[in-house]
């Protein structure tokens, strides 16, 4: 199953009540990339890689090959995990598999969050993680937990048989009534309520049931040729999500539970995370606007 058909499925089974009210959903993934500090100088850039727009308005490095190994597509593994270029996994699958979270409880800003994790390393982003998100009601839903586990911290698992880390990258919905776990192509339901013999759930049919989002690919391109269409990604959407990952990160930082003003887009009650909020550029890049 496709993970736009998927993500439908799963909507439908969380608004019908499949697992009650929902309560929380945690998304995780048991990437380990560690990684001890910044590479030494080595060798040149090769041809074509200009060293220093490619660092941009980060502080100036020396260039090493090996923040560039691994086969096209995965070689950006080698340099995400470093504060400068990258936010680890959490800015990586974690944005993946968040994806998931959003599209199917209709989420939008948390406004509380706290976070923890290994010792932090002023160089190298962490490897194990773990962020909690609050997040209001909406029209079909009550308020949630919304979190996110990485590395070694992984949620437990409803049932002994089910082994998460062996999923690697997933999302468990806990409802009042059961657990969904899924991941983009399967989904798992299991009661747990005083009515697991879902009595009080019953599947929609086929002609009621949410159409997939489509392709998210096809969507960009087509609404970039005919602006009145609209896209399952935008930029509200996935601005969102990816603030959400990133004041994850700034708990993590500040070790402080926040709380969160996502209209003015403030800490209102940890002054000192709002300067985690925004970074310093290098001199000769200069951000206007």
């Amino acid at each position: 199953m496709h993970a736009q058909e998927n993500y439908a499925r799963v909507k439908e089974m969380l608004i019908d009540g499949a697992i009650g009210d929902l309560e929380s959903v945690i998304a995780w993934g048991n990437r380990k990339i560690r990684r001890d500090g910044y590479l030494p100088a080595a060798g040149k850039p090769p041809t074509g890689l200009h060293w220093d727009l490619w660092l941009g308005p980060s502080p100036a490095r020396d260039y090493n090959p090996d923040y560039f190994v691994g086969r096209p597509g995965s070689n950006c593994l080698q340099w995400n995990m470093f504060w400068d270029w990258g936010c680890g996994q959490i800015s990586d699958m974690g944005s993946h598999m968040m994806d998931f979270v959003y599209s199917t409880t209709d989420a939008t800003l948390p406004t509380r969050i706290r976070a923890s994790g290994e010792k932090y390393n002023p160089e190298v982003t962490p490897v194990d993680l773990e962020c909690h998100f609050e997040h209001p009601a909406n029209d079909w839903r009550g308020p949630i937990r919304i979190s996110w586990q990485q590395g070694g911290l992984l949620p437990r698992t409803p049932r002994d048989y089910i082994d998460l880390d062996k999923i690697g990258h997933g999302v468990m919905f806990k409802g009042s009534e059961g657990f969904i776990i899924a991941n983009y192509s399967q989904r798992l339901l299991i009661p747990s309520g005083k009515a697991s013999d879902l009595s009080y759930y019953t599947p929609r049919k086929k002609d009621a049931q949410l159409p997939p989002i489509g392709q998210f690919h096809q969507n960009w391109i087509d609404a970039c040729k005919d602006p009145s269409k609209s896209t399952c990604c935008d930029f509200e959407y996935h601005g969102n999500l990816a603030e959400q990952m990133q004041l994850g990160l700034v708990a993590y930082r500040s070790g402080e539970t926040l709380e969160y003003d996502g209209n003015k887009g403030l800490v209102t009650n940890h002054a000192g995370s709002n300067a985690l909020l925004k970074r310093t550029y290098r001199d000769g890049w200069v951000l206007n606007g």
